[in-house]
């Protein structure tokens, strides 16, 4: 789980092996192999992963489901809707249907 979550956060940036490893003071064939599952980072790059990615660590490692970020745009989502729903009963409330 954690191979395919640092390539899926990776490739979602537009970055590739090199330019991580270089952020992250690592050789590319160190993010390859995270990346293939042949080795795991330590938790000290697992926190700067996480940090980097503005995701917890319970994400990278598969624990979580869904990113802080995919939650705080849900929950944005959710309160659009609410505030349409009430915009909708507003006006309903001005004109009402025959």
């Amino acid at each position: 789980m954690l191979a395919a979550q640092m390539k899926k956060l990776r490739t979602q940036k537009g970055l590739t092996q090199q330019q991580l490893a270089d952020y992250l003071h690592v050789s590319k064939g160190t993010v390859g192999m995270w990346e293939t599952g042949r080795r795991e980072p330590d938790i000290a790059v697992l926190s700067q992963l996480a940090d980097f990615y503005q995701v917890s660590v319970d994400y990278l490692i598969g624990r979580e489901k869904i990113s802080n970020t995919q939650q705080i745009m849900i929950a944005e989502t959710i309160r659009q809707l609410e505030s349409l729903n009430e915009l909708k009963e507003r006006l309903q409330a001005m004109f009402p249907s025959e």
